[in-house]
Formats: structure tokens, sequence, C-alpha cells
């Protein structure tokens, strides 16, 4: 398994004003697509709305980034599988399926 950084991007309305930003999980899985439905599973749990204060998230435009290590660069990204330019059918490119990541301390589903 293989742990990734999926991201989603959020806005959320102060006052008159839409601000954006971005709730990160890091999540296990064998492939880009695995950890993308994980997302999506828990993106609506409660702990998960408290972290982004209650800012709408855009699951159809998150992306899943390979986890290499605390200190080095994240591998290219990768679009939502099931986003509608995705091109439904096609295999994953360059999904690494090996259980070579590292995995830190206390790793696991985290929001950041």
């Amino acid at each position: 398994m293989t742990l990734w950084n999926v991201t989603a991007p959020t806005v959320r309305t102060v006052g008159d004003e839409e601000v954006h930003g971005t709730q990160t999980w890091v999540v296990q899985a064998r492939c880009s697509a695995e950890a993308v439905r994980q997302v999506i599973a828990r993106a609506a749990s409660e702990d998960a709305v408290r972290h982004r204060r209650g800012a709408a998230i855009d699951l159809t435009a998150l992306t899943a980034t390979r986890w290499t290590s605390p200190h080095g660069l994240l591998g290219p990204t990768v679009p939502c599988p099931l986003h509608p330019r995705a091109g439904h059918g096609r295999p994953e490119q360059g999904a690494d399926t090996s259980s070579s990541a590292p995995r830190p301390v206390g790793y696991g589903t985290t929001a950041a």
C-alpha cells in the first residue's frame, strides 16, 4: 500500500466575501482512485467539516498525490478519477502499488 495526499478545494462565506482554501487527507491505498474513494467517504464526517470550518467542499476536483516523505517533494498531481473530464474507464497511469512507502509514526487518515 502507498500513502497518498488527497486534497479538495473548499469555499466558505465570511461576511460578503468567499474564502477559498483546501482540505487535505493522508490515506493509505493501493492506487489514487482508492485514495479518492476513501476521502469521499470521510469528507462529510463531523471532524472533517469542523476542520474546514463548515466550508463547502468540491468532491469532483480532488487531487491525489503520492506521499514520499515529510522532507521530500511530493509526486506529480493525479487528477480525480471521478472528475467529469477524467475519462472514466481508462486504466490508472503511474499508480504505485508497492509497499515501500515510508510510514510515519502515528500515520493514518488525518485532516491536515
